[in-house]
């Protein structure tokens, strides 16, 4: 009874902390590294921002409860590493002090959307540092497989306001319009992109204004944008991305012949086709 209204309890605060924060929700599986694998450990996490959130993992075989907080250092389009520091057994039934239940997480998350939206996979590796400097408690190290289903993005890195809702809102029906809603929502990804990358001015207006661009320039001092194109530049401000990371897109029946020339000749590398788009991210990346 007490494990379960712990676990209640714990479930109840970060419900409500996800829906007044608009955090992402994710759930995942655990399989841990043993001569036949199963299922051992089911946990959530609670994405508060773009790198940081909460986790909690329950392993239902020793009744192991663990809440911590966690960080994402480093991110790629497709693979991420993660880290997170916490307690285990907040349940008790070790009857050890809590500088004895310290956990330390560390993980590698690959991103599987291209294949099922919001599915990744991660290699997990979770200890006691006091038990790697003592004598070693019943606190067993975790080293496994974990599967990962996001059911929300991450809030953004960056705190968009309606301006720049508006303004790539625009970009996107001046650049998309009659493209698929995934090619628009990749269009509004691109910029959103470049804003992060060091390569490009770090707000959307500096990135859609910047010089040779964008040939849509002239079309959005009177251009109205619909729904649909909010709705995706939503998309894009929240960290949907379809194009993959990249940074530069072309629609090869429109180019021009400088246009046309660029992509032929930069160190690009495809990620994706979208509609008439095709998208792109420098080689090195």
């Amino acid at each position: 009874m007490k494990a379960f209204v712990t676990i209640l309890l714990i479930f109840v605060v970060f419900f409500s902390l996800t829906l007044a924060a608009e955090a992402a929700v994710q759930f995942g599986l655990d399989w841990k590294v043993t001569e036949e694998p199963s299922p051992s450990a089911a946990k959530l996490n609670w994405w508060l921002g773009y790198k940081w959130g909460l986790r909690t993992v329950y392993a239902w075989e020793s009744e192991d409860l663990s809440l911590a907080f966690a960080y994402i250092p480093q991110e790629s389009p497709f693979l991420n590493s993660y880290l997170a520091l916490g307690v285990r057994d907040l349940l008790g039934l070790s009857q050890l002090p809590t500088e004895d239940k310290v956990e330390l997480t560390l993980g590698l998350e690959l991103k599987l959307s291209p294949l099922v939206e919001g599915l990744s996979a991660a290699l997990e590796y979770r200890v006691i540092p006091r038990n790697l400097v003592g004598e070693p408690n019943q606190l067993s190290p975790f080293f496994g497989l974990s599967l990962h289903y996001a059911f929300s993005e991450r809030p953004p890195l960056t705190n968009w306001d309606d301006d720049d809702l508006y303004l790539l809102a625009k970009l996107i029906q001046a650049e998309a319009d009659g493209e698929p809603y995934a090619g628009q929502v990749a269009v509004g990804a691109v910029v959103i992109n470049r804003v992060k990358s060091p390569q490009f001015p770090n707000t959307i207006r500096a990135v859609i204004y910047q010089p040779g661009q964008f040939s849509c320039l002239p079309k959005l001092a009177t251009n109205r944008p619909t729904e649909i194109n909010l709705r995706a530049a939503r998309d894009a401000m929240r960290g949907k991305d379809p194009s993959r990371g990249a940074l530069f897109y072309y629609n090869p029946r429109l180019a021009s012949p400088e246009g046309a020339r660029f992509f032929a000749t930069a160190k690009l590398r495809r990620t994706v086709r979208i509609g008439n788009h095709i998208f792109f991210r420098p080689a090195s990346n």
